[in-house]
C-alpha cells in the first residue's frame, strides 16, 4: 500500500496476462525510492549532529581560551606586583615569575619583557661606599643582585646555546639604564630583534658582552656613557649597530680580541657597512681595539674627539676593501696608539692635532 501511495496510485492496465517481471520491477523501484528517502533523512540528521558537535567544540575551546587568558592575566598581575615590591626577595620572585610567564605566553611576551626592561631603567641609587652603614650596603647588594638577575635572564633568552625558549623576536629597551656590572655574553641579536642601550651609563663593576653577535638585528650603543668599571666586548661580532655620540671618560672599554685558555683566540669582528663612532668623545677612559678584525665596511670617527685617556689599536687587522677612517675627527690632541698609519685603508685627520 505504501508503495502505491508513493507512486500516486497509478492506473495499471488490467490485463490477465501482466508479466510477473514487470511487477517485480515496479516493486524494486518503490523500494529504491524508499531507501533514497531514508538515506536523505539520515544524511540530514548526521549533518545536524555534526553542526551541533562543531558548535559545542567551539564553545568548549572558547571557554578554555577564556580560562587560559584569565590565569595568564592573574599571573601577570601577581608577578608585576612582586616586582614593584621594595623587598629584594619578593622582587626576585617576581622577576622569575615574569620570565616564566614570557615563556608561556608568546602573545604577550613583549609586554612581559617590557616590564623586566622597565625594572632595569628605574632610577639607580649608587653604592653607599665601604664606609656606609652596614644596612645600606646590604640593601644595595641585594637590589644589585636582582638587577643582575634580570640581565642574566635576558641574556639566557638571547643565547641559542642556553635551554628554554628564545626571545629573538622581541625588543629590549634598556635606554638610559645604569649598569654596575652584568653579563650579556653569548647573546645573539638576529634580524627582527633589537638590544637598545641608547643613552645608557656604565658606571662600575664588570659588564661582559663577549661573544655578542649582532647578526642582522639592532644593537644600539648610541649616546652611551662609559664612566667607570670595565666593559668587555671580547670576541664580539658587529654586523650591525653603532656607537655614535658615546663618551669614554672613565674605566676601561675593551673591544680587543682575547687569547683564551687552551689557545683559542676570540677575535672581535667589525663587518657592518658603516660602524660609526660619530661625535664620540675619548677623554679619559682606556679603550682597547687590540687585535680587532675589520673584515668589511667602514669604521668611522667623524666628529670624534681624542683628547685624553688611552685608545689603542695594536694588532688591528684591516682586510682588503675595509676602512678605518679618522679623517673627519674634530680633536686629535691624544691620537690612538699603534695605528697602522702606513696602511692605505687607514685615513688620518688632514692636520695632526686638529682642534676643529
Amino acid at each position: 500500500m505504501f508503495t502505491l501511495i508513493l507512486l500516486g496510485f497509478p492506473q495499471l492496465e488490467v490485463s490477465r496476462g501482466l508479466p510477473l517481471a514487470i511487477f517485480f520491477d515496479v516493486m524494486k523501484l518503490s523500494f529504491a525510492v524508499i531507501a533514497g528517502v531514508g538515506g536523505v533523512v539520515a544524511l540530514v540528521v548526521a549533518y545536524r549532529r555534526q553542526l551541533v558537535a562543531e558548535a559545542t567544540s567551539k564553545l568548549e575551546h572558547a571557554k578554555e581560551e577564556r580560562e587560559r587568558d584569565r590565569v595568564l592575566n592573574e599571573r601577570f598581575g601577581s608577578a608585576a606586583t612582586q616586582i614593584g615590591s621594595d623587598q629584594p626577595t619578593v622582587q626576585l620572585a617576581g622577576v622569575y615569575a615574569m620570565a616564566a610567564l614570557a615563556d608561556d605566553w608568546p602573545e604577550q611576551r613583549q609586554t612581559c619583557i617590557n616590564v623586566l626592561c622597565g625594572f632595569l631603567r628605574m632610577p639607580y641609587q649608587p653604592a653607599p661606599g665601604p664606609d656606609g652603614p652596614v644596612a645600606e650596603r646590604t640593601a644595595f647588594a641585594q637590589h644589585r643582585n636582582v638587577r643582575h638577575t634580570v640581565i642574566g635572564i635576558i641574556c639566557d633568552h638571547l643565547n641559542p646555546g642556553a635551554q628554554g625558549p628564545l626571545w629573538h623576536d622581541c625588543h629590549f629597551d634598556l635606554s638610559g639604564a645604569v649598569f654596575d656590572g652584568g653579563n650579556f655574553s653569548w647573546a645573539v641579536v638576529p634580524e627582527g630583534c633589537s638590544l637598545n642601550f641608547l643613552g645608557a651609563k656604565f658606571v662600575a663593576g664588570t659588564t661582559d658582552f663577549y661573544r655578542l653577535r649582532c647578526h642582522g638585528g639592532v644593537a644600539n650603543f648610541w649616546g652611551v656613557e662609559f664612566l667607570g668599571g670595565e666593559v668587555r666586548f671580547w670576541g664580539a661580532e658587529f654586523l650591525s649597530g653603532g656607537f655614535g655620540e658615546c663618551t669614554f671618560s672613565g674605566g676601561k672599554v675593551d673591544f680587543g680580541s682575547k687569547q683564551m685558555g687552551g689557545g683559542e683566540l676570540w677575535t672581535t669582528v667589525f663587518a657592518a657597512t658603516d660602524t660609526r663612532f660619530l661625535r664620540s668623545k675619548f677623554t679619559g677612559a682606556e679603550v682597547l681595539f687590540t687585535g680587532v678584525a675589520i673584515r668589511s665596511g667602514r669604521i668611522s670617527f667623524d666628529g670624534a674627539e681624542f683628547s685624553g685617556g688611552k685608545v689603542d689599536f695594536a694588532g688591528v687587522r684591516i682586510e682588503e676593501g675595509a676602512e678605518l677612517d679618522f679623517s673627519n675627527a674634530s680633536v686629535w690632541t691624544t691620537p690612538p696608539a699603534h695605528l697602522p698609519t702606513s696602511a692605505p685603508q687607514v685615513k688620518l685627520p688632514r692636520s695632526s692635532g686638529s682642534q676643529g
